[in-house]
């Protein structure tokens, strides 16, 4: 039952972390107005674009709080975000044939987090690397 919770626990962070760090990093590319033209949001969209805010950064603060994250759950929820981040403007362009800078821009930022779980895989390795030789 205990390793149920666990699992239950790790995969609920694991989803919460990925989705909100996922969502967030879209919905700010898109209001920057820097990489596309900004959209405009007329007056009764502003309530849900803020709850909607606001619900990711819940689901961020909860995920973070659910327990301390491990190394390997840090690189899972950075891989993760990134396959998001990646796959989702790649695919539209792909089915729209449209390329636009906005594309572009979520794509980089997959390919930052992308490299930030690499990161994190590399200094995990070489930590388990100088266990495994502390042993014998």
């Amino acid at each position: 039952m205990a390793m149920n919770r666990a699992a239950i626990r790790s995969a609920s962070f694991f989803f919460l972390v990925t989705f909100s760090t996922a969502f967030l990093f879209t919905l700010g590319a898109r209001l920057t107005g820097w990489f596309t033209r900004a959209p405009e949001i007329p007056a009764q969209q502003l309530q849900a674009l803020g709850v909607a805010i606001m619900v990711a950064v819940v689901c961020l603060a909860v995920g973070a709080g659910i327990r301390r994250l491990t190394p390997g759950e840090l690189q899972s929820a950075l891989l993760g975000a990134s396959a998001v981040l990646l796959s989702t403007p790649l695919a539209l362009a792909v089915l729209t044939g449209n390329w636009e800078l906005s594309t572009a821009a979520v794509s980089g930022m997959g390919v930052l987090t992308l490299a930030l779980g690499w990161v994190v895989a590399l200094t995990r390795k070489t930590r388990l690397h100088d266990e495994d030789s502390a042993d014998g």
